[in-house]
């Protein structure tokens, strides 16, 4: 058992976190540490009401960022669904790694995503903004029945993304599915 007890003290000392800011239009986010289920939910909260509030591209800068899950892109996923709907819109993850990069492009993300190696010039939204300017999303513990539903959402949205994703994730879905019919009889599935 020591690597489960390492990776809860790594947990520990290194959170992850998303810091975003809205310039112009333009709507931010550093995401440091990884990009996983417990931030997500934040991820979509902020993406859809910076859209709501005007914002046209969403830049993610992913050079903090050691990890991806599922739920994570497929929450980047949706966003860029949403964001491709307007004028004008669209998203955009920079400061990828050769790993991430992979990651977004073996779950057919960067057909709908603009992606950017670290170390590439990237100018689409002028220059990136300094980090004493952006302050902490609200990562906060949320309602079991919600991430479950943002869980599910996410996972039908790499779906969508790319149909070869269906083998991949339709187990995920069927025990995300039960699992919130257990905890939430009364509720209608998503």
């Amino acid at each position: 058992m020591p690597a489960v007890r390492d990776a809860m003290v790594d947990d520990e000392q290194s959170p992850d976190r998303l810091l975003v800011r809205v310039d112009e239009g333009v709507a931010y986010v550093r995401v440091e540490g990884r990009g996983t289920f417990r931030v997500s939910p934040a991820l979509k909260d902020f993406g859809l009401a910076a859209l709501e509030q005007g914002a046209r591209r969403l830049v993610m800068d992913f050079s903090a960022c050691v990890g991806l899950d599922s739920t994570f892109m497929g929450v980047m996923a949706g966003l860029a669904f949403r964001y491709g709907q307007v004028d004008g819109g669209k998203v955009y993850a920079i400061n990828l790694s050769s790993k991430t990069r992979h990651l977004l492009s073996t779950l057919g993300l960067d057909r709908f995503v603009e992606t950017h190696l670290a170390g590439k010039s990237f100018t689409a939204s002028g220059a990136m903004p300094s980090a004493e300017s952006f302050e902490a999303a609200d990562v906060g513990e949320r309602e079991r029945a919600d991430l479950t539903r943002t869980m599910i959402e996410a996972h039908e949205d790499l779906i969508k993304a790319s149909t070869a994703n269906l083998p991949k994730f339709k187990d995920v879905l069927v025990f995300l599915r039960e699992d919130l019919r257990r905890h939430t009889p009364e509720d209608p599935l998503p």
